[in-house]
């Protein structure tokens, strides 16, 4: 038996009183003199032995009742196997977006405060306290008294952050490694806490977590969404791509799914979802008139309300930019699909012997027009330009002598190779309706079509991975592509000449030419993610002289820029957390527009209850981390047994109380 305040022990030599008072009697006897006894009754004499037996019990009474009250203030308890109680205390309340919902039993994330203030409370002032949420902001490492910590916790708000158990094990760790208990407050999400990671701790203090308790109920989880191509300045019909799930057990019927656009109303559809479910939805719009497209995906679905909104901007492109390298003399075909049309294509033409290296980074769309050698800056360029998500059209050269060293251009660009010239007249057949590049181009199969002849054509060998889009009736490729990392480089198998073939003649030529060109138009990423630290990229190039800000509601960020391969890429250091559309703005003028999304995994509302979290803790033999369960109202208590051990001293004060009642009883109505 230990005690919390041993000093209040002397106090037990206050049981010499009702000795002394025993011991003396300290009446006083007066003889009173009658004249007559005749009047009066007979008195009964006391016994004796019974009034001294009487003295003793009340005296013993008095020494219980005294002795079990200072005991009582003294709070005696069975100390626990722990050797030494943790002087730091570090508080981890997972603030993160799934907290901040109301199942039925209140705020989470309130219960959750009510949570930490009671483990704050089993704790004396003696202590220091710590606070850790998903912000990871520079209060962490500072120690609070009892009173402050409690003005602390009241003052936390949802944040869009998330973080893992690692995550918050490593913070707790650099700010105290030493005689410390961390209490870890969530829901314990499993896309998010990551409880596997535990695995690969090491934990050397005390950890105590504390699930509180969430509902898989039916959620509607807005996941992403994406255009079917780029959007260009003419009044073409836009088709938005919307993922949406149903991440609950409960199926969800007659919702609506609300297309917003410059915050009104544009369309709307009702969405069925079965349990666990995913759909893809269409919205099918006429862009407005401005470049910005600013627009939303939006429902009403509770209680799960984070994850309602999608917030997208969608930019106008102006024109493609392609460039012709042609080996001397320049294919008319080309030039009159790209020179005629102004409006869409900003068409440059050069010559092997001229390359504007400064223009070429800025391309959309490159041709190599029957190039046989390619300078090392050339091809370092191409490279790079491919890498970065430029579409780059290879054209073998008629009149090709060897084929040796224009087989070095292209296994430097990492194409197959050319393996003999063949003659033989031969339909161009062999179409991929299915292929991007002919998205709404064919309506129909293809059914006695006219199709292209091949007089002769180049033999490639088969080494490199390709995909055909286009073929000879014989199966060999006639026209193929490549991936090279963002970018893609297309291969003709023959030149595009009158002496080769007719297809420049043919009606597929054009559409096959023009969406090759428009395919190579990178879409904008339509929304970025919150805490994500991924860099935003805009077209717009910032000069020496201007400042580029990111203005939303109530933030102003100055960014760091950086230019990468001729684009802008802005650096916010993770300063935005709230969604919505963000203005960049430089000279006063918005040059772009950025949308910034709630990571949503953390609608998929599958949490870990106490029994999973004990049973992996059981299964993996991770040591020092205890489980407390919410579903007791008395964490304080809990607590306190657990540092300190089992009290008794309500125990000692009831003794006492019994006592003191026995002692009037004695005196007051046993007569004898």
């Amino acid at each position: 038996m230990t005690y919390q305040n041993p000093h209040l022990l002397y106090a037990l030599f206050a049981i010499a009183i009702p000795i002394i008072i025993h011991l003396f009697n300290f009446r006083k006897h007066k003889t009173i003199y009658f004249s007559s006894v005749r009047f009066l009754k007979k008195i009964k004499e006391e016994n004796k032995k019974t009034s001294e037996l009487k003295n003793i019990l009340v005296l013993l009474s008095r020494i219980l009742a005294i002795s079990f009250l200072v005991i009582a203030f003294a709070k005696p308890y069975i100390p626990t196997d722990s050797t030494q109680n943790p002087n730091d205390i570090l508080l981890y309340l997972d603030n993160s977006q799934s907290m901040d919902v109301d199942f039925g039993k209140g705020n989470l994330l309130n219960n959750a405060k009510s949570k930490a203030i009671e483990i704050v409370q089993a704790y004396t002032e003696e202590n220091n306290f710590y606070l850790i949420t998903n912000d990871f902001e520079s209060r962490d490492v500072s120690n609070y008294t009892a009173d402050l910590m409690k003005l602390q916790i009241d003052k936390i708000e949802p944040s869009a952050r998330q973080r893992s158990v690692s995550d918050i094990i490593a913070r707790a760790n650099s700010i105290k490694t030493e005689n410390s208990h961390l209490y870890f407050i969530s829901d314990f999400q499993q896309n998010s806490i990551k409880i596997n990671n535990l695995k690969e701790q090491k934990i050397n203090n005390k950890i105590s977590l504390i699930p509180i308790v969430n509902n898989n109920t039916k959620n509607i989880s807005i996941d992403s969404l994406f255009t079917s191509g780029p959007v260009f300045i003419s009044d073409n019909e836009v088709e938005l791509h919307v993922i949406i799930s149903n991440t609950g057990n409960e199926d969800i019927e007659n919702e609506v799914l609300f297309l917003h656009l410059d915050n009104k109303q544009k369309s709307q559809q009702y969405i069925n979802l079965l349990a666990k479910e995913t759909k893809e939805i269409i919205f099918n719009f006429s862009p407005p008139s401005h470049q910005f497209i600013n627009g939303e995906i939006k429902t009403h679905d509770s209680p799960i309300t984070f994850d309602n909104s999608l917030f997208f901007t969608l930019t106008k492109a102006e024109k493609i930019n392609i460039s012709i390298i042609n080996k001397e003399i320049g294919n008319k075909a080309l030039k009159a699909i790209f020179g005629n049309d102004t409006a869409l294509f900003n068409l440059t033409s050069m010559t092997i012997k001229n390359i504007n290296y400064n223009t070429l980074m800025r391309q959309n769309f490159i041709i190599l027009n029957e190039v046989v050698e390619l300078s090392s800056g050339l091809l370092s360029s191409l490279l790079s330009f491919t890498n970065n998500g430029g579409s780059l059209l290879i054209i073998p050269p008629s009149d090709l002598a060897s084929f040796s060293s224009y087989n070095i251009l292209l296994n430097s660009l990492g194409v197959n190779t050319i393996n003999r010239k063949k003659e033989n007249r031969l339909k161009i057949n062999q179409f991929s309706t299915n292929h991007p590049i002919y998205n709404n181009v064919f309506s129909s199969p293809l059914e006695k079509v006219n199709y292209p002849i091949s007089n002769q054509n180049y033999v490639l060998n088969s080494k490199k991975m390709s995909t055909q889009i286009i073929g000879l009736a014989n199966k060999e490729d006639f026209l193929s592509v490549y991936t090279s990392k963002n970018g893609c480089i297309y291969q003709f198998s023959s030149p595009l000449n009158n002496n080769y073939n007719n297809f420049t003649r043919h009606a597929l030529f054009v559409p096959t030419l023009i969406n090759m060109a428009t395919s190579s138009i990178l879409v904008d990423r339509p929304y970025y993610i919150i805490g994500s630290n991924r860099e935003i990229s805009t077209k717009h190039i910032n000069t020496p002289t201007s400042i580029t800000h990111i203005k939303g509601e109530n933030i102003d960020i100055i960014p760091t820029l950086t230019n990468k391969d001729g684009k802008q890429l802005l650096d916010p250091h993770n300063q935005i957390v709230r969604n919505g559309i963000y203005s960049v703005i430089n000279n006063n003028l918005i040059v772009d527009k950025i949308a910034f999304n709630y990571n949503n995994s953390e609608g998929i509302t599958s949490a870990l209850d106490t029994d999973e979290i004990q049973e992996f803790i059981s299964t993996n033999n991770i040591e020092n981390i205890s489980i407390v369960s919410t579903k007791t109202s008395n964490l304080k208590k809990i607590i306190q047994e657990q540092e300190t051990g089992k009290e008794y001293w309500k125990i000692a004060l009831l003794i006492s109380l019994i006592c003191f009642a026995l002692e009037i009883i004695l005196i007051k109505l046993i007569k004898i």
